[in-house]
């Protein structure tokens, strides 16, 4: 996944992984050649480094995964709004990290608000901020994300669960780089990155009047659907191997194996919670094994 990210990031017009046929590169070097012009980005641009650890789990050779490495190598330089879709456990946040790792703001902080985990007369403050006195219970002036993630990204997972009254003022910040913190009477800037995610079908929600339609073009500037595990099933193998390194560092329960009759179970597994799943059934094996290598029992 590292690589194709990169590749992209640093100017390549495509990336093609192993193992690929001929005609694959043939067709490639045609588009190449018929394109005028490559953008390569500056050398300001691609100075941020990776970080590994919490990105390194979103792997896979599916070609819809790596059109979304692709995706994030493309876009994680810029500073237009990314929406994320997928169902709950498809790693949403871990594209939404990449995205930040891999660009000019990765010193910056990357700070996340589940919109559908706090309650909505408490929403607003987390996100704007409030001023002493504001409400009952105030009794100091607060940040709010939007001023903590100055410069660097906030990521607002589960957005399609946000009540119409804040969508309305997201909206305003995506347009005017303007909030107030709740009680104010001055704005604040914010130059903060938006990446937002959800689960739900936010077509469906504005038919519904569940979701502002200025909003969800606002935010989808750059989309990217994460698919769910049951439609790259070849990825399971890969990913299992590598929640099983991770179970050791973590478990410190020495070195791990996997069988290959287990992979094989794996693969045939439907995984409705996707690769949240899928990482808790590994951890779970680490720790109920009872010898270096996990067994289909």
């Amino acid at each position: 996944m590292n690589n194709t990210i990169e590749a992209m990031r640093t100017g390549a017009y495509d990336y093609i992984s192993k193992p690929f046929d001929f005609e694959a590169v043939y067709t490639l070097v045609d588009r190449v050649e018929a394109s005028r012009e490559v953008q390569i980005p500056s050398k300001s641009e691609i100075e941020a480094e990776i970080d590994g650890h919490s990105v390194r789990s979103i792997v896979g050779k599916n070609k819809m995964m790596q059109n979304t490495f692709k995706t994030i190598g493309k876009s994680a330089s810029c500073d237009l709004s990314v929406l994320i879709t997928g169902e709950s456990g498809t790693g949403k946040e871990l594209v939404a990290r990449a995205l930040h790792h891999n660009s000019h703001r990765v010193t910056e902080p990357f700070i996340t608000v589940n919109c559908a985990a706090i309650p909505k007369d408490l929403l607003e403050s987390e996100l704007f901020g409030h001023e002493k006195g504001a409400f009952t219970g105030a009794v100091d002036q607060k940040k709010g994300k939007f001023e903590l993630a100055n410069n660097g990204t906030l990521f607002l997972d589960e957005i399609g669960d946000m009540a119409l009254r804040l969508q309305a003022k997201i909206l305003r910040v995506l347009q005017d780089k303007e909030f107030y913190r709740v009680g104010a009477k001055s704005s604040l800037k914010s130059e903060a990155r938006i990446i937002a995610a959800t689960n739900r079908n936010l077509e469906e929600a504005i038919e519904n009047k569940q979701f502002r339609e200025d909003l969800y073009h606002r935010l989808n500037v750059i989309p990217i659907l994460m698919p769910p595990l049951r439609e790259h099933k070849e990825d399971i193998p890969l990913l299992a191997k590598y929640f099983v390194e991770k179970a050791e560092q973590e478990i410190s329960h020495g070195k791990i194996y996997i069988s290959s009759e287990v992979l094989k179970l794996l693969q045939q597994h439907e995984w409705k919670g996707n690769i949240r799943e899928l990482e808790n059934t590994i951890k779970r094996a680490v720790i109920l094994s009872s010898g270096s290598t996990i067994q289909p029992e």
